[in-house]
């Protein structure tokens, strides 16, 4: 069965299941230090997605990724391609609208960029709000984070960017465009800290501040990659997608509501 929804014709999604889970994936090209390619968030989300597609192909369509995001923090190294969160919600919200015009009634926004996290929230609210479907949105690590932490060899602080989890899965991907021998242990995590954690695995930090990342990382990475190796990458992936998986039978389950106005 079809999962690409971009290689449907118009007569496929006529007919499509519309309680098929639509995946998008919204991701970002920025720097991942010296020892990485600017694509790895696209790549990475992507392998989730098409993971979760070949696992159970009647129960999803996978569309084409957003392959920028909200990082213009980042742009202080060269490469960085930055959207305004506003333009970023708007454009996102128009893609589900498209979809729910179509007849879709459950879409994930797969998140594979940190900073996209909370615009990607508000994108999936204003759809629900708009188009009265279900959509949710979720970063895939915070999906899967139990599992990872089972998996790493890193100490925490060591899977922030481009860091341990980001490398090892892209070593299993594609080892010929990560170069270790470039990467450096960028661990900055604060032991003594209560609320600034920005380890992706150990739930990220309960306050938030974003400095420009050229302030925080002098060569772009945050985290260890120097302990990452194709094979933990194999197992952080196969956590990724069955636990996304575990998310979409979720939503396939959810019941479409009706709302009622009090007034």
């Amino acid at each position: 069965m079809q999962t690409e929804y971009g290689k449907l014709t118009w007569e496929d999604v006529r007919d499509a299941d519309k309680d098929r889970v639509v995946i998008l994936n919204v991701s970002a090209t920025e720097d991942h230090g010296p020892h990485m390619p600017l694509d790895t968030d696209t790549v990475l989300g992507m392998a989730v997605a098409n993971g979760v597609a070949e696992l159970a192909p009647e129960e999803v369509l996978v569309m084409p990724p957003i392959a920028y995001g909200f990082n213009e923090h980042h742009k202080d190294f060269p490469g960085v391609i930055w959207i305004q969160p506003e333009t970023l919600i708007a454009f996102v919200t128009d893609v589900t609208k498209s979809l729910a015009h179509h007849g879709f009634r459950r879409i994930l926004l797969l998140n594979s960029h940190g900073s996209n996290h909370p615009v990607l929230d508000l994108a999936a609210r204003k759809t629900v709000i708009e188009n009265e479907i279900i959509c949710v949105s979720a970063s895939y690590w915070n999906l899967c984070s139990d599992r990872v932490n089972e998996i790493r060899k890193s100490e925490v602080g060591g899977i922030a960017h481009a860091g341990e989890f980001e490398a090892a899965m892209y070593m299993h991907l594609h080892p010929e465009y990560v170069d270790l021998s470039k990467a450096t242990n960028q661990n900055l995590h604060d032991p003594d800290t209560k609320f600034f954690n920005l380890d992706l695995a150990k739930g990220g930090g309960k306050a938030m501040l974003m400095r420009w990342w050229s302030e925080a990382s002098p060569e772009g990475t945050m985290g260890d990659p120097t302990v990452a190796t194709p094979e933990t990458g194999q197992a952080f992936l196969q956590a990724a997608v069955e636990e996304t998986l575990a998310l979409v039978r979720e939503i396939r389950a959810l019941p479409i509501l009706e709302r009622k106005d009090h007034h």
